[in-house]
């Protein structure tokens, strides 16, 4: 047992910004259905770790209500921020595990589903691992008979996130079961939908032995998800009369026929308080309140307060924070005890998006604008959400994401922006007494260091998770990028729009369009040097993708799409300290243009090959027959994002060519490919700088048959229960890719699911 480890994992699991910290050792897992269980996921486990993160009280007690009002919310979307949050966190705890020797498997926060039974797993919205069922495991939480976890410091008020490792850690006591819940009804008489009523069979037991061989149970209503699910799920309205018996075939007509209302705030969390922790404030809410720190109006808030504002942040990308008063916005016509009695002030969270340098081709800003803008959009998030925690944890009410008042707020906050550069903002309503303020973040970087440019570049992405960072010159680039133009710039390729919503039958508009290869200098006219930043994957997470027992392939796109999040978080802060250093900085996730995008329920990411190119260019490692790039610490298990600057950086060697020699006594990639994407037979060689790879094209519109329209299952799809097996019949045309559209699940297509073959079976993970 390493108890040593067991500590150091809280205090990172803290310091990213968990609330609750617990470790379930394997054995509580006996009796998880094998498909969906630590256990099968990765059978060397032993250890699952769980963090928490709570909603604000105030969200929870005065948004929403019952029947149609819980449609109608607004800082309730902190959810939203609360599950990338919780990536952020599992991903990252994932990855301390991997980099000091362990195996580790990440497990999203919530969106990859089976959404019907799957072979010998009788259930449906089955994750890979129920993290609700594992908090309890891990000694956080009870379940309540609504289903969800309580715990003794929250009730309901907690998400989620597990990491499965086989590090041996100090396991979490357990809580007895039935002391948090005392079935006082509420659930069950405030249902929208009638779930604790209506279509209930019988009750189900989790039932947890620990190592002293004691037997932990806990009850709770055994309801039927499809109705459960009617609002918050699938967006329907709660206002119109609901079936008696409610299927997958009634929550389809009625998206067909009624469309979509939104989502939902549950009801069961909101009503929901142990009973040791609740208490009635009839003047503040209908509902039940949680009992907890309640400070001092008459005490002055610790200057603390306001050096923790700046560090988290800092620490998200922010460049501003605004502190308004309730008197001055009541000016403007906004009257903020409306929303939170006896609110005081705003705390404005703000950063600026930069635009593209005005030398970018027009084709190409959009590839520069969408990394930079979900950067600045996780990073406020981020600190929108932990500096609304802070200030509740002091004992004042919060309400964060109240974006309906940047009207009001907005006016207030100057911004001197340049060249097509906007803000964001982010606010939190506070019944805090705090100091009208207004202050800048950004101070100049390397002021009096002896470091150069290139090494505060590393130290810097470093910090922020990075494992790696290369430099090569653009015309190394430039020269790499001349030898692919004849074989890939204007290869065919098709743009699918759906005119439906999701849960609705595909309604496709496809085009044809064709690849273009760019240079760093379409990017930035005086482009000098490309940087490269690279982050590993959890290893585990691959290898074991789509493997029996479980057959999971969720942890393998969650590894996938979170790394991209953190290499785009990590990324604007190396282009932060380019441009404080004074030179212009351009970032995107593929430079040279001959990526893919990837269909996953976490939205399209970039491919596992974007940028292989430009990172073996920049040193970093060297090409696979699959065109991914294989390091020697990491495998192929890695990801990359480009930085073309104007600044005379420092280049790094190109490495040998030594790894194709197993490539070609392997093959697994391309015999192992569904579509037959990889041709073998046309393959090229490409010196880069003196080192010669063989380059073997890709078809990239049958690989995206599979990989991004997800028309067979045969991709990993079919892990998640997709029973399409369509395959093109010779040359793929508009016509036969709509046609295949139109026969996608209306269920399943708004969260298809791969894990690519040419990856998955590479030897080289």
């Amino acid at each position: 047992m390493d108890n040593r480890m067991t500590q150091r994992i809280k205090a990172l699991a803290h310091e990213l910004g968990a609330d609750l910290v617990g470790f379930a050792n394997i054995g509580r897992f006996a009796e998880a259905p094998i498909k969906m269980s630590p256990q099968g996921i990765m059978p060397t486990a032993k250890t699952v770790i769980v963090c928490a993160i709570h909603h604000p009280d105030a969200t929870i007690e005065l948004e929403g209500g019952e029947h149609g009002d819980s449609q109608i919310f607004e800082s309730y979307t902190v959810q939203y921020t609360m599950n990338q949050k919780l990536d952020h966190i599992s991903f990252r705890i994932a990855h301390y595990l991997d980099n000091n020797g362990y195996n580790a498997v990440p497990i999203v926060s919530s969106n990859i589903w089976r959404y019907r039974n799957y072979k010998e797993l009788d259930a449906v919205f089955s994750p890979d691992m129920s993290h609700i069922y594992a908090s309890v495991c891990a000694g956080l939480c009870e379940m309540g008979w609504n289903g969800l976890a309580l715990s003794p410091e929250y009730g309901p008020r907690n998400r989620f996130v597990s990491i499965i490792t086989d590090a041996e850690l100090e396991p979490t006591p357990l809580l007895p079961g039935g002391t948090l819940c005392d079935m006082c009804g509420e659930c069950i008489r405030c249902c929208p939908t009638d779930a604790y009523r209506k279509e209930v069979n019988g009750v189900k037991m989790l039932h947890i032995q620990d190592t002293d061989g004691k037997v932990y149970t806990h009850k709770f209503a055994n309801k039927n998800l499809w109705r459960c699910a009617w609002g918050e799920h699938f967006d329907l309205d709660l206002d119109d009369e609901i079936p008696e018996v409610v299927t997958e075939k009634e929550i389809i007509e009625r998206r067909a026929s009624k469309g979509r209302r939104g989502g939902e705030m549950g009801v069961c969390l909101k009503v929901c308080v142990p009973k040791d922790i609740r208490f009635k404030d009839e003047s503040y809410s209908p509902y039940n309140r949680r009992r907890r720190l309640i400070a001092d109006p008459n005490l002055p808030i610790s200057r603390e307060v306001y050096d923790r504002m700046s560090c988290i942040s800092l620490q998200y990308h922010a460049d501003r924070i605004t502190i308004l008063s309730a008197e001055k916005l009541l000016e403007s016509g906004c009257d903020l005890t409306k929303k939170l009695p006896g609110a005081k002030n705003v705390i404005v969270v703000s950063a600026i998006m930069h635009a593209p340098d005005p030398t970018t081709a027009q084709d190409l800003r959009f590839r520069h604008v969408t990394p930079v803008n979900q950067a600045v959009a996780l990073g406020l998030g981020y600190a929108n959400y932990d500096i609304a925690r802070e200030v509740e944890k002091m004992g004042y009410s919060v309400l964060p994401n109240m974006r309906s008042l940047r009207p009001f707020v907005e006016p207030h906050i100057k911004w001197d922006l340049q060249n097509g550069d906007a803000a964001a903002t982010m606010i939190i309503i506070t019944d805090a007494p705090l100091e009208e303020r207004d202050w800048f973040l950004e101070q100049p970087a390397g002021e009096g260091s002896s470091h150069t440019l290139k090494e505060i570049l590393r130290e810097t992405s470093a910090a922020y998770g990075a494992d790696m960072l290369g430099v090569a010159p653009a015309t190394r680039v430039n020269d790499v990028v001349a030898q692919l133009r004849p074989i890939k710039d204007g290869e065919q390729l098709f743009s699918v729009k759906d005119n439906n919503a999701p849960f609705m039958v595909f309604d496709p508009v496809v085009t044809e369009t064709a690849r273009k290869l760019y240079t760093p200098s379409d990017y930035l006219a005086d482009a000098k040097s490309v940087v490269v930043i690279g982050m590993s994957m959890p290893g585990e997470a691959v290898r074991r993708a789509g493997r029996e027992p479980a057959e999971a392939i969720g942890p393998f796109i969650f590894a996938q799409s979170q790394a991209q999040n953190e290499l785009s978080m990590t990324g604007l802060e190396v282009l932060k300290a380019l441009k404080r250093s004074g030179y212009k900085a351009v970032m995107t996730r593929d430079l040279i243009g001959m990526g893919t995008p990837i269909a996953s329920p976490r939205g399209e990411y970039s491919s596992p090959f974007d940028c292989a190119f430009e990172a073996a260019a920049a040193g970093l490692g060297e090409l696979t027959y699959s065109g991914t790039l294989y390091t020697e610490k990491y495998g192929v298990n890695q990801k990359f994002i480009c930085i073309v600057t104007d600044a005379p950086l420092e280049a790094d060697a190109v490495k040998a060519n030594t790894v194709q020699k197993q490539c070609d006594g392997c093959r697994k990639c391309i015999t192992a490919c569904p579509m037959n994407a990889l041709k073998a037979e046309d393959a090229a060689p490409i010196d880069i700088d003196g080192n010669v790879f063989k380059y073997i094209p890709l078809d990239t519109v049958n690989c995206q048959w599979a990989s991004r329209y997800v028309l067979t299952g045969a991709d990993g799809d079919d892990c998640l229960g997709n029973k399409m097996t369509l395959m093109p019949k010779g040359k793929v045309t508009i016509k036969q890719l709509e046609e295949g559209l139109r026969q996608r699940d209306p269920i399943t297509k708004g969260r298809p699911g791969n894990a690519e073959k040419c990856i998955t079976e590479c030897p080289l993970t």
